[in-house]
């Protein structure tokens, strides 16, 4: 299949569509595209990004490392999403790692270029801030998921939240995001298909209607 041009990307996303072409236009003189392979890292805990991240294409797990050296996965993202924004945007240490868990891609825009061209557009600022509720959101999750809930509660509810990026992980991806063994979620996912709350499919497993 034929990729959109970075013109024809930054289009399509509900960020910039209220940009006029002359607008678009400038955005995509301070975009450029970057192609990853499967396991390669995009950025590292500490880093400071000079470009706001865009990913275009692919999955892209974002982790932290405990004092063991353990990998604490705290989410996977897809196409379309905005990658570290808040660190970026403050001019601060990125807080985690990210690593392709595909081949994907990524529109990097120039940091100090967008801050003066776009930053205080209405819609931009708009849907910035939609992306970071976001994150906060999913931080909410992680931390009632890890105290209070099941093994099974945390499957089902991320097949229910994640149905089209379910599709494309792993299941010890999944275990991993969700903080449980590979054993642990196999278990429990097979209790939950009995239970008719999962059904099993050739992807893996789709939450029942």
């Amino acid at each position: 299949m034929k990729k959109l041009s970075i013109y024809d990307t930054l289009k399509e996303l509900n960020m910039f569509s209220a940009l006029e072409e002359n607008e678009l236009k400038s955005l995509e003189n301070i975009s450029h595209v970057y192609e990853y392979d499967e396991g390669a890292t995009l950025f590292l805990e500490g880093d400071v990004s000079e470009s706001l991240l865009l990913l275009t294409d692919g999955i892209v797990s974002i982790f932290k490392h405990d004092s063991k050296g353990n990998e604490i996965v705290i989410g996977y993202f897809n196409r379309y999403a905005l990658l570290a924004e808040a660190a970026t945007l403050r001019h601060t240490p990125l807080p985690s790692t990210a690593r392709f868990q595909t081949s994907g891609s990524v529109i990097k825009i120039d940091l100090e270029a967008f801050e003066n061209l776009f930053i205080k557009h209405p819609n931009i600022s708009y849907e910035l801030i939609q992306s970071l509720l976001q994150k906060v959101e999913l931080l909410q999750q992680n931390i009632h998921f890890n105290i209070a809930s099941t093994a099974g509660e945390k499957i089902l509810h991320f097949y229910r939240q994640n149905s089209t990026l379910s599709l494309d992980l792993k299941q010890y991806e999944i275990a991993s995001v969700l903080g449980m063994t590979a054993e642990t979620f196999s278990r429990n996912a097979s209790k939950l298909v009995k239970e008719g709350k999962l059904v099993k499919i050739s992807t893996g497993f789709r939450a029942s209607i």
